[in-house]
Order: C-alpha cells, then sequence, then structure tokens
C-alpha cells in the first residue's frame, strides 16, 4: 500500500513540475503579450464584434459589409483602437450573428485563458448570454504593442441531451434522404421500359402460326375435309417461313394423332 501511495505522489509531482517548468520557460515579454492580449479580448475586442453583429450600420451608420477589407482595418484601429485583419473581422461578425441568435446577447465574461503557441495567442474566453453559455476564441498575432486579431470565432454550448438531439435528427434526415433518392431512381429505372420498346406486340410471323395453329385446331374438332385441313396446314407453313405463297411445297400426306 506504501509503494501504491509513493508512485502516485510521485506521479503528481512529476505533473506539477512539468506544469511549473513550461511556465517557467515563458519570458517575462511573452507572458506580458499574452497579459495584453488576454486584455483586449475582454476590454473590447468581444463587445465590438458582438456589437457589431447586432447592429451592422453602427459604423457610420453604414452597414460593415459595404466597407473593403482595408477599410475596415483603418476604422477599427483609427477609430476604436483595435488592431484587426478586416477578412477576419467580417467571418467573426458573422460567426457572432449565428451564435448570438442562438444564445441571445452576452450578460457577462469570464477571465481569459491564454494560450501561446507558435508565433500565436490563443485567447478563449467563457461567455454567459442570456439563454445559455457560450465559448469565444480569438487568435491574436504575437506582439506586445500592437497584437492584431487574425481569428475569432462564437460557440453556443449545448448540453449532452441536445447534442443527442442534434445528431439523431441529422442521421433521420439523411437517411429518410437516401430511401427519397433510391425511391425516385427506382421510378425512373421502371419508366424505361416504356421508352425501350418493352411490351410491343408479337411478331407478326408469330401472330400468323398463333392463328394457323388455332385455326387447324377448330378446324380438326369440327371435322374438316382434307382438301381444307392441307389448305390451312400449308398456310401455318408459309407463315412460319415468312412467305405468302404456298408453291414452293407439297403436302403429301396427313395422318392424325389421337391425344391422350
Amino acid at each position: 500500500m506504501k509503494k501504491f501511495r509513493i508512485v502516485i505522489l510521485s506521479v503528481i509531482l512529476g505533473l506539477l513540475l512539468c506544469a511549473c517548468g513550461k511556465e517557467a520557460s515563458l519570458s517575462e515579454a511573452q507572458i506580458e503579450r499574452n497579459n495584453n492580449a488576454g486584455t483586449i479580448a475582454t476590454s473590447y475586442a468581444i463587445d465590438i464584434i458582438s456589437t457589431v453583429a447586432q447592429r451592422p450600420n453602427i459604423l457610420f451608420s453604414t452597414p460593415y459589409t459595404d466597407f473593403t477589407y482595408d477599410e475596415l482595418e483603418t476604422i477599427l484601429s483609427e477609430y476604436v483602437g483595435f488592431d484587426v485583419d478586416g477578412y477576419a473581422f467580417v467571418n467573426a461578425v458573422s460567426s457572432f450573428e449565428k451564435g448570438l441568435a442562438e444564445t441571445g446577447a452576452i450578460v457577462s465574461m469570464g477571465e481569459p485563458v491564454v494560450t501561446f503557441d507558435g508565433n500565436e495567442i490563443i485567447v478563449d474566453v467563457e461567455c454567459q448570454c442570456e439563454r445559455r453559455f457560450a465559448d469565444v476564441e480569438m487568435i491574436f498575432t504575437n506582439d506586445l504593442y500592437h497584437p492584431v486579431m487574425t481569428s475569432a470565432a462564437f460557440n453556443a454550448r449545448y448540453t449532452l441531451g441536445e447534442k443527442m438531439s442534434k445528431a439523431g435528427l441529422n442521421t433521420v434526415i439523411g437517411m429518410g434522404t437516401v430511401f427519397v433518392m433510391l425511391i425516385i431512381i427506382s421510378f425512373i429505372i421502371s419508366l424505361f421500359g416504356l421508352f425501350s420498346g418493352a411490351g410491343k406486340k408479337k411478331d407478326k410471323t408469330e401472330d400468323g402460326i398463333d392463328r394457323a395453329v388455332k385455326q387447324i385446331e377448330k378446324n380438326e374438332t369440327a371435322e374438316m375435309g382434307d382438301a381444307q385441313l392441307v389448305a390451312v396446314i400449308a398456310a401455318a407453313i408459309a407463315a412460319y417461313e415468312g412467305t405468302t405463297s404456298t408453291d414452293g411445297f407439297v403436302v403429301r400426306s396427313i395422318r392424325k394423332i389421337k391425344r391422350q
């Protein structure tokens, strides 16, 4: 039991030392950059983007979509003090518009969680909205005095039940679409027979033979004479050969077979 406790304590101490070593690896300047990016995100970046998302005409009474990316960068930098990439700003506003439609307006924000990743600073902020919580992620350039926001996303937070419900609905819609398409394809294939000549009348030769055979059976029942029977058989043979004349052959004898 003591050995087990020692192993657990060793693992915990190792993790703590790794965490301390990672924090210690950041320079004072980098820590300052991280704190500055977190302050920008929570002090005015999120507020500006959410305000424009709810009131698109707030910039000079003109929709933000009427400005070019460069113009947006200039307006936000000079009049608001917010350094941002124009393309990233438009995408961020679009993301906030969709998210706020589900969550409602932002009521309060939590403390930012800042991560340094290569040449980027990632800021994650938990927001409490009118109807549910949401997570905002912003990415800034690694600059102490003029960090530029290069990306931002607003993600509404859902419960496990809501996620399962959405997944089930998507599955039903997907399967229903597949079945509908299969039914349509089957219907189209069934129409091919109408245009491919299927169901046409039998060949005239086969019809002639069938009529001749029926005539023979009818004449046999009526006990017709040999001359008439010969004429009917000759006509049947001519129809089978595909001719209309019986001059090419002669019926010499007729023998009746008794049927059981």
